[in-house]
């Protein structure tokens, strides 16, 4: 004898979804500048972290130079160069001049 639904416990009642055939609507992600938002008093914008000691400390910012072509062609040869060889560190200096935080620029002497 075949068992029914309700006989074996399992008597919820079937949903069928239904599935909306009209396109989805673009969601618009609004860029504000820091002027236009009003931020309260009192507020800081970076992140805080707690050492052991009870002092609090800044997140590192890495400092960015605009990369130019040459930079990013030179980039990517030294990261493909690192790939071949296997050379994770070479790898790793080509993609951080591609992205412009190798450093370059940043040792100028001031007089």
């Amino acid at each position: 004898m075949p068992s029914t639904r309700s006989s074996t416990g399992h008597s919820k009642p079937r949903v069928h979804l239904t599935v909306s055939t009209e396109p989805e609507r673009k969601r618009n992600h609004h860029i504000t500048t820091g002027s236009a938002k009003k931020r309260a008093t009192g507020t800081t914008t970076h992140r805080t972290g707690r050492t052991g000691l009870g002092i609090t400390k800044q997140p590192a910012t890495h400092h960015k130079r605009k990369p130019h072509l040459k930079d990013k062609i030179e980039g990517a040869a030294e990261k493909l160069v690192g790939k071949v060889t296997r050379r994770p560190g070479k790898k790793a200096a080509g993609t951080r001049k591609m992205h412009g935080t190798d450093g370059k620029g940043s040792h100028r002497k001031v007089y």
